[in-house]
């Protein structure tokens, strides 16, 4: 049986049609769960079947649905009304009854299919509209579905309002950067999901992420460094320190550089160690357009100089300078590898020595011998020299 009439137009929007597209879905059962239902959180509505098993001197099975009004119909037991009670209750209930029609009998009810049911989403998101679901889909699914969230989005903040009246506002960044399934609930019939748009006549902070790459085929005489940044405005709640904004953002991960985030206020700069110095910044308080710069590692290593493959290369734990080198080709005219320069992404520090461990963010210096130097240049001066004595002995003449 379909989730969902095909010929419906709301076919279109629904998450029937998105999930079958999905190449990864190929069982003929249209359910599609995350993970065994919660009988006390999954609630009971119309369309939801179950399968009643009836085991005794007088057996016999029945696949009922819950009709529109919240009753199912069984026969030789009549209408059981099970609308507002959750998957135990309803269970629970429809097992009662039919027991007491059929005296020392062992009953069995199962929740056999799930209903699909109307929400609505409107804010800023791609494709705002009615979408289908059924009781297993999250708030993330249907924002999903809708070509996801538009720039000006403020998911911190987005409102989802159940069909009683109640509302619950839900900080969906946790769920996207940490996995928090408590701030991306299951939905009801109903609800209705609303994504706030960023409010720029109360107090916000722009927050930009920049990585420093070394462009491919550098040469030493060119250090070209490609800076991609990416740039996100959001709301300041009031008294909010520079760690609670960054908490609940959830900013913070592996792969942000702590000891070098950046806070511009008016024109003046300040940096922010918050790997050395966390206790200091626990009571610093954000301002109304601040500007932070959080920094990404950089999880690559540069070798440059006398080396075929001038570049960037994947930082590996705990190899030398030496490795990194024989990645690139090491040229014949190089000095050797107890030569090899790396400077110290962190700090700046020189260190020379091929056997050197290298960090993320270094950069690797294969020099050249200085013999080579000479003679090049020798190559370069003996021909000028011999042009130069031949114009001389043709003049004397």
């Amino acid at each position: 049986m379909p989730l969902l009439d095909r010929q419906n137009p709301k076919y279109d929007t629904s998450m029937e049609k998105q999930l079958l597209e999905r190449e990864v879905i190929r069982t003929p059962t249209p359910q599609v769960l995350e993970d065994a239902l919660d009988p006390e959180v999954y609630m009971v509505g119309p369309g939801d079947q179950f399968r009643l098993f009836i085991f005794g001197m007088l057996e016999n099975e029945f696949d009922i649905t819950v009709l529109p009004e919240g009753d199912v119909f069984i026969p030789t037991v009549g209408k059981i009304n099970v609308k507002g009670l959750n998957l135990t209750r309803a269970k629970e209930k429809i097992k009662r009854k039919v027991e007491e029609s059929y005296v020392k009998s062992e009953v069995s009810v199962n929740l056999s299919g799930l209903r699909k049911f109307r929400v609505y989403l409107t804010g800023e998101v791609n494709t705002p509209g009615t979408y289908f679901v059924q009781g297993s889909d999250r708030v993330s699914d249907v924002i999903e579905i809708a070509g996801g969230a538009k720039d000006w989005a403020d998911a911190t903040s987005v409102i989802l309002r159940h069909k009683g009246g109640a509302a619950d506002t839900l900080n969906l960044l946790r769920f996207y950067r940490q996995g928090d399934k408590s701030v991306n609930p299951l939905l009801q019939g109903g609800d209705m999901i609303y994504v706030a748009p960023i409010d720029l006549t109360k107090p916000y902070i722009i927050v930009e992420s920049r990585i420093e790459k070394v462009l491919e085929g550098q040469t030493p005489d060119n250090k070209v460094v490609n800076e991609k940044s990416t740039r996100a405005i959001f709301r300041l709640d009031e008294g909010e320190t520079v760690i609670q904004f960054l908490q609940r953002i959830s900013a913070f991960s592996a792969e942000i550089d702590l000891a070098k985030i950046t806070l511009i206020r008016d024109t003046t700069e300040y940096v922010i160690d918050l790997l050395n110095r966390f206790t200091e910044y626990s009571s610093f308080v954000l301002k109304n357009r601040d500007r932070l710069i959080v920094p990404n590692l950089v999880s690559e290593v540069y070798v440059q100089g006398e080396v075929l493959r001038p570049g960037s290369y994947v930082y590996d734990v705990n190899l030398t300078a030496n490795d990194y080198a024989g990645k690139a080709g090491v040229r014949e005219k190089s000095k050797p590898s107890e030569d090899i320069i790396v400077i110290r992404a962190a700090t700046g520090e020189i260190v020379v020595g091929g056997e050197t461990i290298v960090e993320k963010g270094d950069r690797i210096i294969v020099p050249r011998k200085v013999r080579e130097d000479v003679r090049d240049y020798m190559a370069i001066l003996l021909p000028i020299v011999s042009i130069a004595l031949s114009m001389y002995a043709v003049l004397k003449k």
